[in-house]
């Protein structure tokens, strides 16, 4: 064979050498790459289950802490905060709160009654929330009226404006990006996002207060389970009653909670204080809804869940919903 034929015979296979090592190392990057999938997979599904043993775990506690009890209180084992438990080589970590200690936004749904000059009236739960609204949202975007309103128009089931003020389909069929009003109860806090102008510093106005409890279009509030952070749901609900006089009251309140709504009632910062009969049937010593929000890890992987809660009256906790991925 002559010099020029070998030294491109040569070429030929150093090309040919490139090559397969080039496709080898291609090879070997998508097997790594897809080895590292799979390790995330797996990692990711064991924070899973270890969010789902939270859960049990959860509904284990909650059936046990409120066996037999005539009250739902914070001294109570489902209410203590700040739980964390160590396992191998992941940490689960976890949060029951009350669902009956914030405002049940589904509770707006609710149609007044035609009072004698022809109007439609607020229901006690849509004053409450208006009254909310005026006490801790302030710089709120819209008139406080125009948000019940708007939120009753959400869940209601028909098409028509209730009131002056509110939004239905047409509304939101006229928007840039265009969609429709639910007609139908929320299954997620985060729904309130969708109402005609609220903004994000709305949401943060008012998500300490407000929640949602699926399925269920009731308000009622316990006032064992209130906070000095969230007395002003009690002051909203009493127009006479001051913030400052409700977070003494839950300050006052007794180690195990109050025995009955008319404990309450009796408290000197009511002293002729007439409380409408509607309103009093929005309060309750006991709660059935309460919400867990759990957050695990497992080597580099996290995982959030919510899941929300019923307890029946034979107190069998059931799981409502679940929402992957944290809050709202």
């Amino acid at each position: 064979m002559l010099k020029p034929e070998r030294g491109a015979a040569l070429i030929t296979v150093l090309m040919i050498v490139a090559i397969v090592v080039v496709i080898a190392v291609n090879m070997t990057g998508r097997l790594q790459l897809q080895l590292q999938r799979q390790q995330n997979l797996q990692q990711q599904q064991q924070a899973f289950w270890y969010a789902m043993g939270a859960e049990h775990f959860a509904r284990v506690l909650l059936s046990r802490s409120l066996s037999g009890e005539q009250t739902v209180n914070l001294e109570q084992d489902w209410a203590q905060s700040g739980a964390s438990f160590v396992v191998t080589d992941g940490n689960i970590a976890g949060e029951i709160t009350d669902l009956q200690a914030c405002f049940n936004l589904n509770a707006l749904q609710q149609a007044g009654q035609r009072g004698p000059s022809g109007r439609i009236e607020q229901t006690a739960a849509q004053r409450g929330f208006n009254r909310l609204l005026e006490l801790v949202a302030a710089d709120l975007s819209m008139p406080a009226e125009y948000l019940v309103a708007r939120v009753h128009d959400w869940l209601d089931e028909d098409s028509l404006l209730s009131t002056a003020g509110s939004a239905e389909e047409d509304d939101y069929a006229a928007l840039q990006f265009p969609y429709y009003s639910a007609n139908s109860l929320m299954v997620s806090v985060s729904e309130l996002r969708q109402i005609l102008d609220i903004t994000p510093a709305d949401m943060q106005l008012l998500l300490p207060y407000v929640c949602v409890i699926p399925e269920n279009s009731q308000f009622q509030l316990n006032i064992n389970t209130l906070t000095e952070q969230t007395a002003v749901l009690l002051a909203a609900l009493v127009p006479e009653l001051t913030e400052a006089d409700a977070v003494d009251m839950i300050a006052e309140r007794p180690e195990g909670g109050f025995s009955s709504v008319d404990e309450l009632l009796a408290l000197p910062q009511l002293s002729g204080v007439e409380i409408n009969d509607d309103v009093k049937a929005l309060l309750t010593i006991k709660s059935s809804y309460f919400q867990l929000l759990a957050t695990t890890s497992y080597l580099e992987s996290g995982f959030v869940l919510t899941s929300i809660f019923r307890v029946d009256d034979e107190n069998t906790v059931r799981v409502l919903a679940r929402r992957f991925g944290g809050q709202g």
